[in-house]
Parts: C-alpha cells; structure tokens; sequence
C-alpha cells in the first residue's frame, strides 16, 4: 500500500488509543492482526482492506525524522515521543481514513501529522504484505510517493518474509531521493529503484535505462545491463533523457568508508566503537542514533547495541545509523553482524558528506587506520568518493563511479603475509603502527581525471594482497 501517513505523537499510541481514534472515523470500521506480521489493519464490515498500522515506536532522539521529514513536522513535540506509520489504500476512501486516523490520534494524544504524496500510479492490488503494491513470479513491488525514502521497517520486513527468491523493487516519482542505506540494498542483485518519469514511461534510477513489467521478474529494462564493457557492445541501448544531467559539476563529495572487524571476545564485543573511531576522525562527532531501520529512532548506546546483538545471536543483524544535526558533516550509515561460532563479524559502511573534495580530511586517514588497529578493531578498510548532495540523499541521475582513495590491512592480515610482501604490490604500501598492533595503508591515486586508473589500481591490489594470503 503506497500512500503514507505519520502520525508523531507525545503519547504513547496504545491500543485504547487506536480504537479510539478509529471510533471517531468511523464506528462501523475494525481493526485486525495481520497473520504474518505484528501490524494492524484497518478493514471494512465487509473485509475490505483500507489501510495497514505499524505499533507506535518511540523517539528517543529526532534527528533522522527531522532528516525524513523536515524540522516543521517535529517543532513543539517534547522528547521523547512516539512515531506511528500508516500505509493506506491508494484510493479516495483508504486515504481518507489514514488521514483522520492520523489526526485523531494526534488530537488525543498531542502531535502532528505527516504524509506522502498521493500515490497514484495505478498499480496496487490486494497485497500478500502491506508494504507490497503487486508481485511478479520473481519480484516484489513497493510504490513510495514521498520526498526521500528510507530503507523502512515496512521494507526491511518486506524482504525478510517474502523476499527470499524475489528481487524487492521500489517504484517512485522522479522527484524522490533514496537514502543511503535504500540506495545500497536497491543496487544490489536483490534489489531495483523504478523511477516514473513525467510521460508516465519507467526507467531504472541507477542506470537510466527504460524498464517495462514482466509478469516473472517485474520491471526490467529490455537488455540487462551485465559486465565492465557492456556499454560498449549495446551502443543502442541509451538512459533516458536527462539522466546523464552534469550533477557531479554542482555537486559536493561523498566519503564512503567500509571496514571489516573480527571481534574475539564473544561476551563483550566492542560492536558500535570501530564506527565511533571513523565518524570521529572524519566528521567530528559520534553517531546519535541507531536502529534495525530507517528512521533510526534509538539514541546511541554501545551497551545497548551488544546486549541487543547478543539476545540476537546466531542471527545476522543489520543496523542503522546517523550523525547528529549540526554544523559538521552529515554522516549515515549501517553495520551488519553475523557470527562465526562464538566469534562475531562486524562490516561497517559509513558515509560522510562535504561541501567539495578540497574540505576532504583525506590527510586523516592514515591515523584512522592506526588507530582502529591500534585497538583491535581492523580487519580491512576500503575508501571511495564519489560525487553527492550534502543531505547523503540520491536523485535518480548519473553520478559516475564510486573512485577509490585508499585501502588498508589489518595487523592479522598482515602478519599472514608479512611486512615485505604487504609493501610490495602494485600499490607501495605504508607500515604503521607498532609492534603486534601494525597496519599497512594503500593510498590510491586521487587524480580525478582518471578515476578509471584508480579502479584498475585498486583491483590489482585488492587481488595481489588475496593471493599473497
């Protein structure tokens, strides 16, 4: 269902709440439990479906709603307070009772509401899950008509009860923006941004191909994109029109830094510092908040992140973050947790916006990564920039490559190959550190002019340093 509804509230929305504000809609409507989910819905005497409630979460600090949403919808509320999404019918009748449920709950309890765009792109049908718009033999298809779209609990549920053999796919307007973490999983192979052009035709928002629908894998462009050179030997197929805009022109810099932590302490893990380490060097502040979607509602806490990891294990984990709103850097990002018998594996990726390369602390990376080994927390570093807004959001136009900056190995990878070897690949390696906490910095070519170089450069690296181990 693709018409949204958010209802922030000073209250905690308890049930006797919701059948309240529901009774004010309308008398004659019901609320039922959704079998494969812990979400309400509102239906008809009749059954019909009108639209899908999400239990109300609390804010225990607003800085990603105010990112999501904006800072009016949130001015006046008291902290903490309560968020309460509710996905509606696209039709006149399922909109109008999001909306006065929304406001209801919001008169009772104190708040304000916000909502999406009107949706209306003529796909929905009844949905074995409420975030889903239509299915295909191989994909799943969720419509957003909002601003920016988060990668969602509605999203990260949707994926994980029906997406097992199915791409997820995301259908928006053109004038939408995907978060990082959205962007990343669509990117991937279990996942395609659809875009709606203003002639109603779709296209694909990471390449700008024309995509059409399929009845198997959903939308898909006529000619898969597949392979270094596929361009080359399909001249034919082109992006639509616009799509290859001069954005990185105007644009500013993103720095995105993924790094690889083996953590040997299987009762206190020190999940969550590896990521302090980074946004403290780069950006000059810790992360606020955290939590297992987007808008990431939980106010920092490493002590809650471990006991939360280990009531989890052996389950994987993915979690999600933001910096704090100030004048420094925007930063965002996600780590995933998954476990090797009793030994936990944390990859972090976290991404910092500047105003433009040349406000790039690119001369703060080598202590960076001395001081992740020099606590035990770096297995391998990568980092990449690429051109960005400053609010870490994405339009559906052509960026260019993410380019690397640089790569590092840890002290057990290094003592795998030793100091010689690790120094003598295709990138000159830097030693640093001490003793048995030594790391070795690769610094890529940062000439923006031949990102390609770079490319091959890091890619030689990365493969010699695999083969030397």
């Amino acid at each position: 269902m693709s018409y949204d509804v958010v209802a922030l509230v000073a209250e905690r929305p308890d049930e006797q709440a919701m059948v309240n504000a529901l009774q004010d809609v309308d008398p004659e409507l019901r609320l039922h439990l959704h079998g494969d989910t812990d979400v309400l819905q509102i239906r008809r005497e009749d059954g019909r479906l009108l639209a899908t409630l999400e239990p109300g979460q609390k804010v225990e600090r607003p800085d990603d709603v105010v990112r999501l949403l904006g800072e009016d919808v949130v001015a006046g509320l008291p902290e903490p307070y309560w968020w309460m999404e509710t996905r509606a019918r696209p039709d006149e009748q399922g909109r109008e009772v999001a909306h006065r449920f929304a406001d209801g709950l919001a008169l009772r309890l104190g708040g304000a509401v916000w909502t999406s765009g009107s949706a209306e792109f003529d796909l929905w049908e009844e949905p074995e899950h409420p975030a889903i718009e239509r299915t295909a033999d191989r994909a799943l298809l969720v419509a957003q008509d909002r601003d920016v779209v988060p990668f969602s609990s509605w999203l990260s549920d949707a994926v994980a009860t029906h997406g097992r053999e199915r791409t997820l796919q995301v259908l928006t307007p053109a004038t939408t923006r995907l978060t990082y973490a959205a962007r990343t999983f669509l990117a991937g192979s279990a996942g395609r941004w659809v875009v709606q052009g203003k002639d109603g035709g779709h296209f694909d928002g990471l390449t700008g191909l024309a995509v059409h629908w399929d009845e198997t894998y959903g939308f898909r462009p006529v000619k898969e994109p597949a392979g270094p050179n596929w361009a080359q030997k399909h001249p034919d197929a082109a992006p639509v029109s616009g799509f290859l805009a001069d954005f990185a022109e105007t644009a500013g810099t993103h720095l995105v830094v993924d790094v690889s932590v083996p953590h040997r302490d299987p009762f206190t893990p020190e999940l969550g510092r590896a990521t302090q380490i980074i946004t403290e060097h780069l950006a000059g502040a810790e992360p606020s908040v955290w939590g297992p979607h987007e808008p990431a509602l939980l106010a920092w806490d490493r002590a809650r992140i471990v006991e939360s990891a280990l009531g989890r294990r052996p389950r994987p984990w993915i979690l999600y973050l933001s910096g704090p709103l100030g004048p420094g850097p925007a930063f965002s990002g996600q780590f995933r947790l998954s476990w090797r018998g009793r030994q936990v594996l944390e990859r972090i990726s976290v991404i910092i916006g500047f105003e433009n390369e040349n406000t790039v602390p690119f001369e703060a990376l080598p202590t960076l990564v001395e001081t992740l080994a020099g606590e035990g927390l770096l297995g391998a570093l990568r980092v990449r920039r690429l051109p960005g807004r400053g609010d870490l959001t994405y339009e559906p136009v052509w960026t260019g490559p993410a380019v690397p900056v640089g790569m590092a190995i840890g002290p057990e990878h290094l003592l795998r190959i030793g100091p010689g070897a690790a120094q003598a690949g295709p990138i000159p390696g830097v030693l640093l550190g001490e003793g048995d906490q030594q790391s070795v910095w690769y610094p890529v070519l940062e000439d923006a002019a031949a990102p390609l170089r770079a490319l091959e450069l890091a890619q030689r690296q990365s493969a010699y340093l695999s083969a030397s181990a």
